[in-house]
């Protein structure tokens, strides 16, 4: 426990916050169920609050994503908009069409760092500031989860200047996988959110045993020893 929460710690520091919190998931896969997962239930709550209704939530994302992100809005019943690429935007999300596809059912955006198909990222500060103009114009805060799967563990080096994580306020979670470009085997990623009020308390479980306490909101409950082998070899490479 001691090791995991330092993991989450370093990777928190690297993406620009000091309140983050997160789990290690089973690779990127189980970490955009979950990123996706906690906006549909902010939304649920807030729709719930003021008396609207619950039951038509949709997601946004570019044509270019990859099926984990898709299954999320399968098996979630959330409707999937998935918006046309094109060459102009390096076959990725054009931030005034993602923007025009949202409505007050809109459970937030999928924004990807590091395409599966080209390598891209796509531009998450762009992004955040169309759904900006939408809260302005409409009322509608819409959230940002950051797929960084290829992106998370190279953008913060190859390109600090770039704005893609929780500097930007819009952005409440981001994914990484370990086992891509974070020295580790394959079998590891990464979800954080930016602070404790953005992780919904409906998906965090108390889990007492063997003597000790701990939270857990992941999908898989139970992993092989190997898993925490990798988790203590990537906080041994990047603290060497």
């Amino acid at each position: 426990m001691k090791i995991h929460a330092r993991c989450i710690s370093i990777i928190g520091n690297l993406w620009k916050s000091k309140g983050a919190v997160g789990t290690a998931t089973i690779g990127s896969s189980e970490a955009v169920q979950l990123g996706g997962l906690a906006m549909k239930k902010h939304w649920q709550a807030k729709r719930k609050s003021e008396g609207k209704d619950t039951s038509k939530p949709n997601i946004v994302m570019g044509q270019n994503a990859q099926v984990a992100l898709e299954k999320f809005a399968r098996y979630f019943d959330v409707e999937c908009r998935m918006i046309p690429v094109s060459a102009e935007c390096h076959h990725c999300l054009d931030p005034k069409k993602a923007a025009e596809a949202c409505d007050e059912n809109t459970i937030g955006v999928y924004v990807i760092l590091g395409s599966t198909y080209t390598g891209h990222f796509e531009d998450v500060e762009a992004v955040s500031k169309e759904l900006d103009r939408i809260q302005q114009e409409k009322g509608w805060d819409i959230p940002i989860h950051v797929d960084a799967a290829s992106g998370g563990f190279v953008a913060p080096f190859a390109f600090p200047d770039l704005r893609w994580s929780f500097e930007l306020p819009r952005v409440k979670s981001i994914n990484a996988s370990g086992h891509k470009y974070g020295l580790a085997y394959p079998g590891i990623g990464w979800v954080l959110w930016r602070d404790e009020e953005s992780l919904p308390k409906e998906l965090v479980f108390t889990l007492t045993y063997l003597g000790s306490e701990e939270q857990t909101y992941t999908l898989n409950f139970s992993r092989p020893a190997c898993f925490m082998v990798r988790i203590v070899e990537w906080i041994s490479r990047w603290l060497s």
